[in-house]
């Protein structure tokens, strides 16, 4: 019977293996350090790894099969040896939809694809290649700009980025505008500058927005309608103007809102536990909360985690302040016009807001002594 049931269990291990071993990944890379690779695939839409491989690398060629998905990004990087560190990836992920093979070669810092449809597409593309190119070229300067610690070198490099990438973006819309109909538009759509990205969705036909990148797309199109939003928003955001309502959960799941905090001065800090830099200002906070707290009261409010992840957050950092979850949603996160976290936003006993503290910053803690000693 243990045989039998050894033979069995081969038996579903064998047409597990079958099922996945056709190469939809291969090529062959140079200047290589080691003779590994490490290919990383995420689905965009989820946000979810679905593989990490290690590959070997023979003569420089190389193949893997990954699980298929709709749609996958896909990284490639030097596997370190020993302890030693990642390669930083240069290039952007390459895109592989279900049922295609592609074919990614070159050296190791300036990987090109082909194979598909879109790879193929963008292969005739000459100013989008070349201010790709620009770009990773200027990403390696930066790297070793870093190494010198030369931050005027730093700076200029950055300032030729920002333009190589606007430039950039402008070539990816011509391309959008001669063919609107080519999945590799719809791609091309997902990587644009904000500035660009709304005329482009007017010019994508529904073949593409209907497509097999449609989800991508549209996750796209959610993303800079939510930024305009936040935009908008932005102009309300100053100091003398009225700070927005919202309504939130607490602790003890009873839903407050800014009126809950009236007569009081009330600093709101946007924050999450995955937020380093959140944590790291929690100390300080706290000394500035017992100092003041007959005179303001510390509203933290929880975004971009589960609940879970928010109570035991609180409970394990022990903060003594109120605490509000907004998890994933949009409307106080727009309305405050929230770009970055930490984001702290006084407000004075009457609802008005004082002054915008993005980052931590010296300045806040500055205003609360100008405000209570």
């Amino acid at each position: 019977m243990k045989n039998l049931n050894a033979l069995a269990v081969m038996g579903i291990l064998a047409v597990g293996c079958t099922s996945q071993t056709h190469y939809n990944v291969s090529g062959e890379i140079s200047g290589l350090n080691n003779d590994t690779i490490l290919i990383f695939a995420n689905n965009p839409i989820s946000r979810k790894s679905v593989s990490i491989d290690t590959v070997s690398v023979t003569n420089n060629k190389f193949s893997a099969a990954i699980p298929e998905s709709e749609i996958l990004y896909i990284n490639i990087t030097e596997k370190p040896k020993g302890n030693g560190a990642l390669r930083m990836v240069t290039t952007p992920p390459f895109v592989l939809l279900k049922g295609e093979k592609i074919s990614i070669n070159g050296n190791i810092e300036n990987l090109k694809a082909s194979g598909t449809e879109i790879y193929d597409n963008l292969a005739k593309a000459d100013k989008i290649n070349s201010y790709q190119d620009n770009i990773i070229s200027i990403n390696s300067q930066i790297a070793e700009a870093y190494k010198k610690q030369d931050q005027q070198l730093i700076d200029s490099l950055r300032n030729e980025m920002i333009s190589n990438a606007k430039k950039l973006s402008k070539e990816k819309l011509n391309f959008i505008k001669n063919n609107p109909n080519s999945n590799t538009s719809g791609y091309l759509y997902t990587s644009l500058s904000i500035e660009d990205t709304g005329e482009a969705s007017n010019i994508l036909g529904d073949a593409v927005k209907n497509g097999p990148l449609s989800k991508l797309i549209s996750s796209t199109t959610e993303r800079y309608e939510t930024e305009m939003a936040r935009r908008k928003a932005q102009e309300n955001i100053a100091p003398g103007k009225s700070a927005p309502d919202f309504k939130l959960k607490n602790i003890n799941n009873e839903e407050m809102t800014l009126a809950s905090f009236k007569g009081k001065y009330a600093l709101l800090d946007f924050w999450g536990t995955w937020c380093g830099w959140c944590i790291k200002g929690m100390p300080d906070m706290k000394k500035y909360y017992a100092k003041y707290k007959d005179k303001m009261e510390i509203v933290g409010i929880c975004c971009r985690d589960t609940e879970e992840k928010w109570r035991n957050g609180v409970k394990n950092l022990e903060l003594p302040w109120t605490n509000l979850y907004n998890g994933n949603g949009k409307d106080i996160v727009i309305n405050y016009a929230i770009s970055g976290y930490p984001t702290k936003v006084l407000i004075d006993p009457d609802g008005k807001i004082v002054d915008v503290f993005v980052g931590e910053s010296e300045d806040m803690y500055k205003k609360l002594d100008e405000l209570f000693k």
